[in-house]
């Protein structure tokens, strides 16, 4: 399918939960998970896909969780909920705390996979 197709499909389909794409292209040589905005702002209506899904915040928490294991946490803390994320750096371990939000769990995403993301089983 064209962008063009994939946009029309987009507009039917999208949620107020929605706040990712997983896409794909035909060739399969890899697949990609943005933020709906940035792919907006970056799919061209002549490029080609294969396919693509939509994610919610829940479905993005599970493939992070599964990238950091127990390097990353989700808790209550006074009436939000709140992001944890152990990270290595140069400068040794840090954890860096950010709101459950759908653009830092989006970097969390990016850096683990450093935008190299292989979809298991």
């Amino acid at each position: 399918m064209t962008g063009k197709d994939l946009f029309k499909q987009l507009e039917q389909q999208r949620e107020d939960q929605h706040h990712f794409i997983k896409w794909w292209r035909k060739e399969n040589d890899f697949v990609d998970i943005e933020l709906i905005d940035s792919f907006y702002e970056s799919a061209k209506a002549g490029d080609q896909y294969e396919g693509f899904e939509l994610l919610d915040m829940e479905q993005l928490w599970t493939i992070v969780r599964k990238l950091c294991g127990e390097r990353v946490t989700r808790t209550i803390k006074d009436g939000q909920e709140i992001l944890s994320w152990e990270r290595q750096d140069k400068g040794g371990k840090r954890v860096i705390s950010c709101s459950f939000a759908p653009e830092f769990l989006m970097q969390i995403f990016d850096v683990e996979t450093r935008g190299n993301y292989i979809e298991s089983a």
